[in-house]
């Protein structure tokens, strides 16, 4: 069984219960945004009344708008709000009024993982606050919000230092706001893993607390701190000592408090002392409307450690009607095994042997809504990468073109005014030709990028991943997982780089081969790397190589066909001969019909002309046609590479078949 806890806003307790059964903890800042909107937010309290009501008037009205779609987890919404606003408050011009919509824009951007908007708003906000404030309540509301900002971004030492001034700062002149400081430096410390240092702000977070809702906050934590650090007898005396304290008592509280007793006590096999406890929260949950089908089955099974058979199906078939509604495939399979274990200890093996196989049919559900999860995060994260780099290759092409219209301007200054500088012209045209050299790399790389990993080459990677799980072939579609995570992330890494290690080219050409080679049914492949390059560190320009490979099993294996691919990289002079041999359909008249060359193709002729260039040495791709040359089956493609090799001390080899 499973423990629930509570946080600040009731509407949390469900989902933050339901997230832990399946260890998949609730994230942590949401926690600490609901807990801190309306501190990040509200107005501090001024200690001059002076014509200020306006402003007043105005921050509780962008509280009170902005509030709610932070709760929602709406920040776009937020932000147009917020926008619409921003006329006014700078026509105003209060510190105050300014301070806190900066707080509210910095909170927006958080949720939105802009964290550059949202670290720029928040040091604006604490940098107006130091200039302005005297009550040093402004400051310390801009400095737990920062703190917040970087903590998210895993800057976990910097955020504890600005944390840490906002509490001994609040200890001096704002009490009240300690509880919510206290909070926060336990979230810190809890990722930093200081066990003491979380203990140590949640006791001080909830000596300080004076209202209801800020106690049941550090109350629930502390317990959950003792279940997390394995103290479950420390978590059961303290559930117990606030029985005794009802200065916080709230319904919602008790249900969830009452429930968590029961279960620590289930745990330590105390069955009739726990359900004591579960049905008094199961009353007041049925009292307050705030069943659901997690309590359903913790009773249930306690019902079943107590032989209650009969009780404990009723209450699993009770919570199977509110799991299925939601959707909750992890629960319903869970209620299905449940209901399998009850029915074979009652002896009726075939209604068990049902139970199992609904238990199996909505594990396959899981799974598949969990892979579909899955290749959504895969999509993001590769449109982020896309977008990442047209607006890095964007900003460097209009970096390229400023200067060389600053050496254009400097080139005809120096003409008008002196033939002395000849010397000085020839080099600026020599670094301009370089840099257009460089955008034009960087322009071929990026089509490259885009014909390899289009969304559609994802798509189908991950429905054939798909269909060995549902095949249950898990060892097959760990493997697969494995070469396709690694083919993904080599090559994202090297797309933004003018060079790549040839250790790195060839691994992720055999990532992508030996995907091929799981997918395909009759398919081969061998990859050689032979000579002095054991001896040398090489790098060379990425994707040179793959596109080939690619048209190789694209265009040459037909269905059925078993194909068979050589990848042979042998170093000469300065130069590295790279053979791709295959054994495929063949390629006729290529030197006749060149519209039917693939743009991969044209894109690499293009960037082995520019390196041929750069190293003053020959560059050549060469395709042959075997079978015109009467020398068998298939395409030879013959790639000669000019690369700069730096000895290395450790010898390395590569071969896969």
């Amino acid at each position: 069984m499973v423990q629930k806890f509570l946080f600040h806003y009731v509407i949390e307790i469900k989902l933050i219960g339901i997230s832990i059964i399946y260890n998949n903890p609730f994230p942590m800042y949401r926690l600490l945004l609901l807990a801190f909107i309306f501190a990040c937010c509200k107005q501090p309290k001024n200690d001059h009344n002076h014509s200020l009501e306006n402003v007043d008037s105005l921050i509780t009205v962008l509280k009170k708008r902005v509030n709610p779609y932070f709760h929602n987890r709406e920040p776009e919404k937020a932000g147009v709000v917020l926008d619409s606003l921003r006329g006014t408050v700078e026509e105003i011009d209060d510190y105050r009024l300014t301070g806190a919509w900066l707080r509210c824009k910095t909170v927006e951007k958080t949720m939105s993982k802009s964290f550059d908007s949202a670290t720029y708003y928040g040091k604006k906000a604490l940098k107006l606050a130091l200039e302005k404030d005297t009550s040093n309540r402004e400051i310390i509301a801009a400095q737990i919000q920062f703190a917040d900002v970087l903590k998210e971004q895993n800057f976990n030492d910097s955020a504890l230092k600005y944390a840490r001034k906002a509490y001994y700062m609040a200890k001096k002149v704002d009490t009240l706001g300690l509880p919510l400081i206290c909070l926060r430096l336990y979230e810190i410390y809890s990722r930093i893993g200081d066990l003491s240092m979380q203990r140590f702000y949640l006791f001080e977070g909830l000596k300080y607390s004076k209202q209801p809702t800020h106690k049941t906050v550090f109350a629930n934590n502390i317990s959950r701190y003792y279940t997390e650090t394995g103290q479950n007898d420390s978590a059961i005396l303290f559930f117990k000592a606030m029985e005794n304290d009802t200065s916080f008592s709230s319904p919602y509280f008790d249900a969830v408090k009452f429930e968590n007793l029961g279960i620590l006590l289930t745990n330590k096999k105390k069955y009739k002392e726990g359900l004591y406890y579960q049905l008094k929260a199961f009353a007041i949950n049925k009292e307050i409307g705030e069943m659901d089908a997690l309590s359903y089955f913790n009773l249930a099974a306690t019902y079943q450690h107590l032989q209650g058979y009969d009780k404990a199906i009723y209450y699993l078939d009770t919570a199977l009607k509110l799991a299925i509604p939601v959707r909750d495939w992890q629960l319903i399979k869970r209620i299905w095994h449940a209901k399998a274990l009850n029915l074979k200890l009652q002896s009726k093996k075939d209604d068990a042997y049902t139970s199992l196989d609904s238990a199996y049919t909505y594990y396959g559900i899981e799974v598949d809504s969990s892979i579909l999860l899955r290749e959504r995060e895969l999509e993001k994260q590769y449109k982020v990468k896309a977008k990442d780099e047209e607006i890095k290759s964007l900003a460097f092409a209009n970096k390229v073109s400023n200067r060389i219209n600053r050496q254009q301007r400097i080139i005809i200054f120096a003409l008008i005014t002196s033939g002395l500088l000849a010397g000085i012209i020839a080099y600026l045209m020599w670094r301009r030709r370089k840099l257009q050299m460089q955008v034009r790399e960087i322009e071929l790389r990026q089509q490259l990028l885009r014909t390899r990993m289009e969304p559609h080459f994802l798509f189908n990677l991950l429905s054939v991943l798909q269909g060995f799980i549902r095949d249950r072939l898990y060892e097959k579609s760990s493997q697969y997982l494995i070469q396709f995570s690694q083919l993904l992330r080599l090559s994202l890494e090297n797309a933004g780089y003018n060079y790549a290690s040839l250790k790195d080219e060839v691994s992720a050409l055999d990532s992508f081969l030996r995907l091929q080679e799981m997918n395909l049914e009759n398919f081969e492949y061998r990859i050689e790397v032979l000579g002095e390059l054991v001896d040398y560190d090489i790098s060379i320009p990425p994707m040179l190589i793959q596109p080939f490979v690619e048209n190789a099993i694209l265009h040459g294996f037909p269905s059925g066909y078993k194909g068979y691919i050589s990848v042979r990289i042998i170093c000469e002079t300065k130069a590295l001969r790279v053979t791709i041999d295959d054994n495929g359909v063949g390629l006729k008249d290529i030197t006749t019909n060149k519209a039917k060359r693939s743009m991969a193709t044209i894109i690499t002729q293009e960037r082995l002309n520019i390196l041929g260039k750069r190293f003053h040495r020959p560059a050549k791709l060469r395709i042959i046609d075997k079978k015109t040359e009467k020398l068998g089956q298939g395409l030879t493609v013959e790639l000669i590479i000019p690369f700069e090799k730096k000895r290395k001390n450790k010898v390395q080899t590569q071969t896969a078949a």
